[in-house]
């Protein structure tokens, strides 16, 4: 897996760059000064990428591997990760969203766990820790918070109302430090203004571009068609498989909601929309009886993805 992400991302270490990056995108609190250390640095800036999206890619391997979702232990999941990101050539480099997914699976790992952990304050804190501090990378990641709602109604046999004073407390703190020290230096206004030009730039990257068009076309058909095959054999799974996949929905309909509705969103979403599809492509490949269909797939997949690195 590794040697495959660091192939697909050759053509970036031969023609180092950075991400065009909107004003403000790359002002969040905690990306600041990590972008100002290396933007004089490009080659540096795009190691720093790839090493980051290998480690995204063997997290999603470890949560397949801990939580039993395909029901068999195999690299497939980190494999169809790397090649969904990869498909999008803008980025191969380092962006504030592979902090987010980062912090995003950390969460989700908080959130799995409550099914073998009734300890009530911990896993109720932790993943609204995660996620607020995921959010001062990458802003979008705070509309992930019905993820954590939707997962305690799901997961939980007992329900306090402590776990949703605790997760609103850990969504809290890491952005009252931020908020603090904006205040303490006098700039608010400055932190005021990234927000805003982190939810209300226009951002019109999907016009004109063609071969993306061509992949998300791809993508959004291979999504339906494993959608279907899963609806096909959800009843034989586990309940708490289903119960998973169910999480994993909500992810992937909050990233499709944030793709429409939030003007500054833009391709850099796929990273954690490919979360769920990873898990959703991996299950249809795993699951499928005819081996030449499987192949078949994964033949058109790769292709698309080199030919997404030359078009």
């Amino acid at each position: 897996m590794p040697v495959t992400a660091l192939v697909l991302w050759l053509r970036s270490f031969l023609s180092p760059g950075f991400f065009p990056f909107f004003e403000g995108e790359n002002s969040m609190p905690f990306y600041r000064p990590i972008h100002q250390l290396l933007a004089e640095l490009p080659f540096v800036n795009n190691v720093a990428g790839v090493i980051l999206f290998i480690l995204l890619a063997f997290m999603i391997l470890r949560l397949n591997t801990v939580y039993d979702f395909i029901q068999i232990r195999t690299f497939l999941p980190s494999n169809i990760f790397v090649l969904i990101v990869s498909g999008v050539l803008s980025l191969h480099t380092l962006h504030p969203v592979y902090f987010g997914a980062f912090f995003l699976l950390l969460c989700i790992d908080r959130i799995f766990d409550v099914t073998e952990n009734e300890k009530e304050n911990p896993n109720s804190f932790d993943p609204g820790f995660y996620l607020s501090v995921g959010s001062l990378f990458y802003l979008n990641l705070i509309f992930y918070l019905p993820v954590i709602w939707v997962a305690f109604f799901l997961l939980r046999k007992q329900r306090e109302w402590r776990d949703f004073v605790m997760l609103l407390v850990g969504m809290a703190l890491p952005w009252l430090f931020a908020f603090s020290w904006y205040f303490m230096t006098d700039s608010v206004d400055e932190l005021q203004t990234v927000l805003v030009q982190n939810l209300f730039t226009s951002n019109l990257f999907f016009q004109g571009s063609v071969p993306f068009q061509v992949y998300l076309a791809f993508l959004t058909l291979t999504t339906l068609w494993c959608s279907f095959f899963l609806i096909g054999q959800y009843d034989a799974k586990k309940s708490s498989t289903r119960k998973y996949f169910k999480i994993f929905f909500v992810i992937f309909l909050i990233s499709i909601m944030l793709f429409f509705l939030i003007p500054a969103a833009s391709r850099e979403i796929l990273v954690i929309m490919a979360v769920p599809l990873t898990f959703l492509f991996s299950n249809y490949l795993i699951g499928i009886r005819s081996q030449f269909l499987g192949n078949l797939f994964i033949l058109i997949f790769i292709g698309l993805v080199i030919y997404m690195q030359f078009a």
